[in-house]
């Protein structure tokens, strides 16, 4: 059995954040620990592919997660990088949740595709409030060398006369360490 919640994201109306939580279970006397992954969907920060949200969340509830879908801001919602402050919060806020969903705060997890995939990367190089891992489906990483990165980083700095400079501080590759 599955316990749905919807809710929007506080002072971010228009990002939503979806829970799928599994039954507590118990085991020899034990709550069991569940991981948790944050579904973050592509689309190039101008909208959210449903089918890189609620699917691929509902595949890892099936596999023992409790499982989240950030529908983060888009268009020119996303300026600033208000993308990346919702899912620090998103991670704040099952870490706040974990007796409570009897979810183990150590083992958070950021799943991305695309813009989604680099929203996830700089979760965890950026983000006050990171995962403890990330799987990263073809991520837009170097942000200002790949097709449709142009609108993409216009969306992100708000303005359509974006910069060489402004466009390297969403290059997430220079900024990967060991």
């Amino acid at each position: 059995i599955m316990k749905f919640f919807h809710m929007n994201l506080p002072d971010h109306p228009e990002a939503t954040l979806d829970g799928y939580l599994l039954d507590m279970d118990m085991a020899l006397g034990q709550y069991v620990r569940r991981p948790a992954i944050v579904v973050c969907p592509g689309g190039g920060y101008a909208y959210c592919n449903m089918a890189e949200g609620e699917p691929v969340a509902v595949r890892y509830a099936s596999r023992g997660f409790h499982s989240f879908v950030l529908n983060y801001s888009v268009c020119w919602d996303a300026a600033g990088f208000t993308p990346l402050q919702e899912l620090s919060w998103a991670i704040g806020y099952i870490r706040e949740h974990a007796q409570q969903w009897k979810l183990d705060p150590n083992k958070i997890v950021v799943c991305g595709f695309s813009a989604g995939g680099h929203l996830a990367l700089s979760s965890g190089l950026l983000a006050e409030n990171k995962p403890n891992a990330m799987i990263l489906g073809y991520p837009a990483a170097s942000a200002p060398n790949f097709p449709g990165a142009d609108f993409m980083l216009k969306l992100l700095e708000g303005r359509a006369d974006v910069t060489n400079e402004d466009a390297a501080k969403y290059d997430l590759v220079p900024q990967i360490t060991k």
